[in-house]
């Protein structure tokens, strides 16, 4: 089941933050306790055995190579390279990029997980009738659509799968009758899989209401058809995402490349007892900082992991029999016990002008949510402000590779154009010139056509 940990978050109180880590079930603890044990055993059993075991001749070369290039221990030359060598793994940039692009994925299924609530609302207002007949369509259309949730749960998570072993499972427990299943079985449509038969099943419910005018109009019938299509498109995204999953190589290589680092940390991070320089100064008995290094990356690694498969059995993981068992008790809630019900008509005590807003006494006064700018006063009231008219070619330059430009110019009357005269941009035309260089120019075409 998801573990929710809202409630430990919801003011930033260091206690709060405290309890948070204190958490078991899904946790960074409970994640990585087992690899950190085995790294540990590893690590201690090559620490002894550097320590204690290793005789002289197998910390040094043969004879003639020990004599030649003097005391040369084979694994702390080892342990040196290694250490200085492990700068070449992109292990952060690797890791990070692949958390994000599998969180992405998680999060387009979460968003995409279809409740019944639109499907039902719709079943019940589009089917108002109060006859049987109309009851037992709305609930067989809600029961339909949640088998085909079931349906597609079964093959695509092992908690449903473990539920509903086989299709007589889905029998007994009521989504589906012995008869409608032998209809289901003996649907053909390999290769692919019968997952759209009761969304068929729905569908031609809600065509045979429309035909004998349970549903009055046909923009009634195909609002009712798009919500157990968006139903169904949200099952086959789901379908998609367990199908077609990121290609095996990029969760293959960050892996891979996570415990290899770790499996070399193993030697790289012994403390050396020669006179070979070492990046650790003091003989801690404890790796204090590897292990720290460990849980943050190979926690970060588990988080991957868990939000490869967000259907699976993790602790974090969807609770899909949940969702099942809510969607067929609210659809059904929704579109039999309570169709067509509501409170009777009253006063309400919004319509009282002097209302003010309840709050309990322990409860926390909310904050007025005004503009930023909202209390900034930069003139009173009676303050008589200077309005500029401003045109757009007139506005001051960007830059300073353009030529400089007139500066705003307040229009009063000293500056205002004349009756007889208009302003296009920043010049000011006579209407008069106009009318003498028509004049003009008449008269200079009559002449050349003469």
């Amino acid at each position: 089941m998801t573990v929710n940990y809202q409630l430990d978050v919801s003011s930033g109180n260091p206690l709060l933050f405290l309890k948070l880590l204190s958490r078991w079930r899904g946790s960074i603890w409970k994640s990585v306790a087992g690899d950190l044990a085995v790294w540990l055993v590893f690590y201690y059993a090559v620490h002894f055995a550097y320590r204690y075991a290793f005789s002289a001749e197998i910390r040094t070369y043969v004879i003639m190579y020990y004599k030649t290039f003097g005391s040369c221990r084979i694994f702390e030359k080892v342990s040196v390279h290694m250490d200085d060598r492990m700068k070449y793994l992109p292990l952060t940039f690797m890791l990070g990029f692949f958390v994000t692009t599998v969180f992405e994925r998680w999060r387009s299924a979460l968003n995409v997980m279809p409740f019944i609530e639109s499907v039902a609302l719709s079943v019940a207002v589009l089917l108002p009738g109060k006859g049987e007949e109309d009851r037992l369509t709305r609930r067989a259309i809600i029961r339909y659509v949640v088998l085909h949730q079931v349906l597609v749960f079964r093959d695509i998570s092992m908690r449903v799968r473990r539920r509903f072993p086989t299709l007589q499972y889905v029998v007994d427990a009521g989504f589906m009758e012995p008869e409608e299943r032998d209809e289901l079985e003996a649907v053909c449509c390999s290769p692919g899989q019968n997952y759209w038969v009761p969304i068929n099943w729905a569908n031609s419910l809600a065509l045979e209401a429309h035909a004998r005018k349970l549903i009055d109009q046909p923009t009634a019938f195909n609002n009712l058809v798009l919500a157990i299509k968006e139903f169904r498109v949200a099952m086959e995204t789901l379908i998609k995402f367990d199908s077609i999953p990121i290609p095996i190589a990029y969760p293959q290589v960050v892996f891979l490349a996570v415990r290899v680092y770790f499996t070399i940390c193993i030697i790289s991070r012994q403390f050396l007892i020669s006179d070979l320089k070492s990046k650790t100064q003091m003989d801690w008995p404890i790796p204090i900082m590897s292990i720290l290094e460990f849980i943050f990356v190979i926690g970060w690694m588990k988080v991957a992991e868990v939000l490869l498969n967000p259907l699976g059995e993790d602790d974090d993981d969807f609770e899909v029999n949940w969702i099942i068992d809510k969607n067929i008790s609210t659809g059904m809630a929704i579109v039999d016990d309570t169709h067509g019900y509501h409170p009777n008509l009253v006063n309400d005590k919004f319509a009282d002008p002097n209302y003010l807003p309840a709050y309990s006494e322990k409860s926390q006064l909310p904050r007025t949510l005004t503009g930023s700018a909202a209390k900034v006063e930069l003139a009173a009231e009676n303050d008589a402000v200077k309005i500029v008219r401003v045109n757009p070619e007139d506005a001051p330059p960007t830059s300073a590779k353009q030529p400089d430009r007139p500066g705003l110019e307040t229009l009063n009357e000293e500056n205002e154009p004349a009756s007889n005269q208009f302003r296009r941009g920043d010049r000011i035309y006579s209407s008069d010139s106009g009318k003498s260089k028509g004049r003009q120019s008449s008269e200079d075409s009559g002449k050349n056509h003469v």
